[in-house]
């Protein structure tokens, strides 16, 4: 003889099916930053030298929403050059945001004596 069946666990079960395949494509370019993201942080987490929990628990929470906001634009920027699609791309772009942690300022400070040295000098010679 058949289980009898609950009506109610089908129809939990067919409600999430439904969700996942109306959420599905427009969510799965997010679920591949914050999932990239997490495995940047954790490389900037893992260079910090941080006093407690709470300060390594922030910095992640910087790295991933940091890579989170700015994986789209970049992509989208670099995406031409590398002969990517821009979604194709968000993954590593998401890495290496949230992989730079707290060395943003480095970079800003390396691009700013860069560009005071293409200032200075009058820009390449032919």
């Amino acid at each position: 003889m058949a289980e009898p069946t609950s009506s109610a666990a089908l129809t939990g079960v067919s409600l999430v099916t439904l969700a996942v395949a109306m959420a599905g494509p427009t969510s799965g370019p997010y679920i591949v930053i914050v999932l990239s993201s997490i495995g940047g942080g954790l490389w900037a987490l893992s260079s910090a030298t941080l006093a407690t929990r709470m300060e390594g628990a922030w910095l992640m929470l910087r790295c991933v929403i940091t890579a989170f906001v700015l994986t789209a634009v970049t992509a989208g920027l670099i995406g031409p050059y590398i002969k990517l699609e821009g979604t194709e791309s968000y993954s590593g772009v998401a890495f290496t945001i949230s992989a730079l942690g707290n060395r943003w300022k480095d970079i800003f400070d390396s691009i700013k004596t860069r560009l005071q040295n293409i200032f200075t000098t009058g820009g390449p010679k032919p």
